[in-house]
């Protein structure tokens, strides 16, 4: 190469570098935009579940003081702990947007094979349906809403 060449290619590689340096920094900018955005999805998918597993420990608080006193009853509580929870807890409890969330439907009949009839004709066994609605909430506003039908059957 002559003088004159090599004094033109002086400055190329240092263009050349600087380019590449620009190029790192913004996929590096990207990527860190992207990993914010998967921790906030992360987050709020965390508080939706949260909230829908409160909602089942309501309904399943339901069904136990239904088995044993034959009437749904829900009272609005905190699940876990502060410590593990220290922004707030995840709580349950009736569904506030509801007019009736514990409804009684009636009793029935229970139908079967080779339930005993009364001696007036009438089923020994009856049903006693009820419609419960609840809700569970998570730290940071979520709020997730069951509705389930269910029943208790006893012993005239």
């Amino acid at each position: 190469m002559t003088r004159r060449q090599t004094r033109d290619q002086r400055g190329s590689a240092m263009v050349i570098a600087m380019l590449m340096l620009l190029m790192m920094g913004l996929i590096g900018f990207a990527a860190l935009a992207t990993v914010t955005r998967d921790t906030q999805v992360a987050g709020a998918q965390f508080r939706k579940k949260s909230a829908f597993y409160a909602a089942e420990a309501a309904i399943a608080k339901a069904l136990e003081t239904m088995r044993t006193s034959g009437t749904p009853t829900i009272p609005n509580t905190n699940l876990a702990d502060t410590t593990v929870y220290p922004h707030g807890q995840p709580a349950y409890g009736v569904d506030s947007s509801s007019a009736d969330p514990i409804e009684s439907l009636g009793v029935g009949g229970f139908p079967g094979m080779n339930l005993q009839l009364g001696q007036d004709g009438t089923p020994m066994f009856q049903m006693e349906m009820f419609r419960v609605r609840v809700e569970g909430t998570a730290p940071g506003g979520s709020l997730s809403r069951i509705e389930i039908v269910s029943g208790v059957l006893s012993a005239k």
